[in-house]
């Protein structure tokens, strides 16, 4: 199953424990932002954060007095996309954090006019002082302290705001999400110590055994990793049933590592991005050899239980290009993009993903555009997830909606965006199917509870002011800005500064291929329509260009129209200008 936060087994014990809507919501939505699976607006890495916008100032600023790296000028942008993204997070810390936030905001301020004032002249000194008056770790401590009114009951969307900075917090604390779902069930089966101390448990040390391949012995592993150990292996002297049998080929050698790990799945992460790193050392003295670390590991945790695992790896059963061509343009993209997800190493794979970008004609003047374009595919994805998590249950509830919504396959992919749009938006006399429609909304949403009935609410909400949807739109593009922006300083850093790790660098990269991933998505439709009508190929910075332009349309459309019975997301993205054009074929009167 996909969503894994939704799954029966979850529910049953979200019920046995009797959780609230509330208390759900919670825990639902931070497993959810912290599904590897989940699409970029889901994701922790997509999602706004007061408490990430400052780490990575803070980390900029350090940068740039030490190494002039980030320089003045993108320095300034960093500086700038991160007071926005403080701003629109600013009513969470309601709850605790305002003082530290608004303190921040003050020292990012004073900054931003320094650069004003000095441009490259700007005193490394300057950036030294405000990078130690911020204090990343002060919002850390605040936003902990919000489980306590989340549990007892916050209203929405005040609720869904909160939870998504939580969420963040927990994933740069070091938390993987499956380990995280297991926690969460053993807690509310025996409820022992504070949430608090289930989503933030103290690290621990773990021992991390990884097996590496091409290689029999390491020499000088001791002096490069002082406490690993490591074995020979030989295939053949491996017991039958040795879970190292699979991952053994040809020359191999079992590597253990302590590591202080939050859990098992965050100790073998760490492990595998540390034995990384040496291994660039061997790869450097030994050109000829390839040498590369077997998906496959073993954790041995602090109380001597023993978890096993392999990379997270997702399966289909058939595979399809982005194009049923090959779309020149596009093909070096492509080829970075996933070369960008096989990489180990955070702060590599990140630079990649930008290269993947840069390969389509993006430049650092152009993240505007780009961030724009994606603030439109998000919608669509949204509506669309919106749909997948209320249909998830209840197969008997679902036939009103089906009947008006008609969806196609096996995991029921929506023939049209634009009619489950209609479902969700208000009308004033809807005819008798789209009623029935509607209470099966209503109905299949209040039976699932918590944060999919959280969703509902909030997008329906959403689409009944067509100013809030412009204001949503508008945190969107800078969110995305932030990411683009903090990917290119990122690549710089890796690439020109030589750094091979900065905080929340998992994060980063996980953006980063999130978003080279729903970029190459517009693109190839885009580039699939104009094939299908005969159409000359758009460039894709031309792409960038009108999506851009198209998404200022729509926000000034949406801000004057008061409504969003015109709105069509079904082809937001694409080449064709559709995307004001819903209620001129529309049968339901309003």
């Amino acid at each position: 199953m996909r969503y894994q936060y939704l799954d029966a087994r979850l529910r049953e014990v979200f019920d046995d424990a009797k959780l609230d809507r509330g208390q759900r919501a919670l825990l639902q939505g931070v497993l959810r932002a912290l599904d590897p699976d989940a699409h970029l607006g889901e994701h922790v890495a997509g999602l706004n954060s007061a408490f990430l916008a400052v780490t990575r100032a803070q980390t900029a600023l350090e940068s740039h007095a030490a190494e002039d790296q980030p320089r003045w000028n993108l320095l300034r942008r960093i500086i700038a996309t991160s007071l926005a993204c403080m701003d629109a997070a600013r009513p969470a810390y309601a709850h605790g954090g305002a003082q530290e936030l608004a303190e921040a905001r003050r020292t990012l301020l004073d900054v931003e006019a320094a650069i004003a004032a000095d441009g490259p002249k700007l005193d490394p000194q300057v950036t030294a002082a405000a990078a130690a008056k911020l204090d990343p770790r002060a919002l850390e401590v605040a936003v902990k302290q919000w489980i306590t009114p989340l549990w007892n009951g916050v209203e929405l969307p005040l609720r869904a705001r909160m939870i998504a900075e939580v969420a963040v917090v927990v994933a740069v604390h070091g938390r993987d999400g499956r380990q995280l779902r297991a926690d969460l069930m053993r807690w509310l089966k025996k409820p022992g110590d504070d949430l608090e101390e289930v989503l933030w448990p103290q690290p621990r040390r773990h021992v991390v055994a990884l097996v590496v391949r091409g290689a029999r012995v390491l020499r000088h592993l001791d002096q490069l990793l002082p406490l690993a150990r490591q074995e020979p292996l030989h295939r053949n002297r491996l017991p039958k049933d040795d879970f190292l049998k699979d991952a053994v080929v040809g020359s191999s050698v079992l590597v253990r590592l302590p590591v202080n790990a939050a859990d098992a799945h965050t100790a073998a992460l760490l492990g595998r991005r540390i034995l990384s790193e040496v291994l660039d050392q061997y790869a450097a003295g030994e050109r000829l050899t390839e040498l590369n670390i077997a998906p496959l590991w073993h954790v041995s945790g602090p109380g001597g239980r023993v978890t096993r695992g392999t990379e997270h790896q997702r399966t289909v059963g058939n595979a399809y290009p982005l194009t049923p061509y090959w779309p020149a343009e596009l093909r070096s993209a492509m080829r970075v993009a996933n070369l960008a997800r096989q990489v180990d190493a955070p702060m590599a794979s990140a630079g990649l993903a930008w290269s993947a970008l840069e390969a389509t004609g993006l430049d650092p003047s152009k993240i505007a555009w780009l961030a724009k374009a994606c603030a439109l595919q998000m919608l669509r994805q949204h509506l669309i997830s919106l749909h997948v998590v209320v249909t998830n249950h209840d197969k008997a509830m679902r036939g009103p909606l089906d009947a008006q919504v008609p969806t196609t396959g096996v995991k029921h992919h929506l023939k049209s965006v634009d009619a489950w749009l209609e479902v969700l938006v208000e009308h004033n006399r809807p005819g008798e199917q789209l009623r029935a429609a509607q209470d099966a909304v209503a109905a299949l949403a209040e039976n699932e509870g918590g944060l999919v009935q959280d969703l509902a609410e909030i997008w329906q909400a959403r689409l009944a002011d067509s100013k809030a949807l412009a204001r949503w739109l508008r945190e969107q593009e800078d969110t995305m800005t932030a990411v683009l922006e903090w990917l290119y300083v990122t690549r710089n850093l890796a690439f020109h500064a030589g750094r091979f790790a900065t905080p929340a660098d998992e994060l980063t990269a996980h953006a980063g291929q999130a978003v080279a991933d729903l970029t190459l998505e517009f693109l190839g439709n885009w580039r699939t329509v104009e094939r299908q009508q005969s159409r000359r190929e758009t460039s894709a910075v031309e792409i960038y260009r009108r999506l851009a332009q198209r998404k200022d349309q729509l926000e000034a459309r949406l801000k004057r129209a008061g409504s969003v019975r015109r709105l069509s997301v079904e082809d937001i993205s694409g080449p064709d200008e559709k995307w004001w054009s819903r209620g001129r074929s529309s049968r339901t009167k309003d």
